[in-house]
């Protein structure tokens, strides 16, 4: 009979031992399901769409004139700028004489902007607008990637009856499953020996 009270005693005491685990066994399970119910969640949230100026080849064309463009006391878009390229994209101008080619990612256009805007207002020089526009294109594409030849026309004001310069913007788009990004820009200006062929000008008209 001294056996028997010990078992009850042994499984009471089991019981008083394993209640105060209750609540933390709940809690861990608890845990388990959200952090396992998590993933599925996650993955039916809508993502945010890609901004207007990134969803089709013509939006993002319009969106490097308009972010370069800017009236004579404002500046270049760099931020809209920032927005199409890609962190690695790269602006690439004309090689002058004597010089090496150069190219720069966004945040070296815009310090090089900023230099050229502080070195004119030091020689007491007016400052100018910029205004660019696209003339004529030329785009071959394949899948996720775009090669567009874009004739350009700039000028000081929208009204100026001549552009001061034409040239061909060089535009290499890249496209990851979500919107197209701008990798890289090259361009060259037009000259006098140098003029800009026939194929790459707005149609003639009838």
């Amino acid at each position: 009979m001294s056996g028997k009270p010990l078992a009850w005693t042994s499984l009471g005491a089991l019981a008083e031992l394993e209640a105060p685990m209750t609540k933390p066994r709940i809690l861990m399970v608890a845990l388990f399901l959200i952090t396992t119910a998590a993933p599925g969640q996650t993955s039916r949230r809508r993502e945010a769409p890609p901004p207007a100026d990134a969803v089709s080849v013509d939006s993002i064309v319009a969106a490097l004139y308009g972010s370069v463009s800017h009236a004579p006391e404002g500046s270049p878009d760099f931020d809209r700028m920032r927005a199409i390229f890609l962190y690695v994209g790269m602006f690439v101008p004309p090689v002058r004489p004597g010089q090496e080619i150069t190219g720069s990612d966004v945040d070296g256009f815009v310090s090089r902007f900023e230099k050229s805007a502080a070195a004119r207002k030091e020689k007491g020089e007016a400052a100018q607008g910029f205004f660019e526009r696209e003339i004529a294109r030329k785009a071959d594409c394949f899948g996720n990637i775009c090669q567009v030849f874009s004739t350009y026309e700039s000028r000081h004001t929208p009204s100026d009856a001549k552009p001061f310069e034409r040239g061909v913007n060089s535009i290499q788009l890249v496209h990851d499953d979500k919107r197209w990004w701008i990798a890289s820009v090259a361009w060259d200006a037009e000259k006098p020996d140098k003029p800009i062929p026939p194929q790459y000008l707005p149609s003639a008209k009838p």
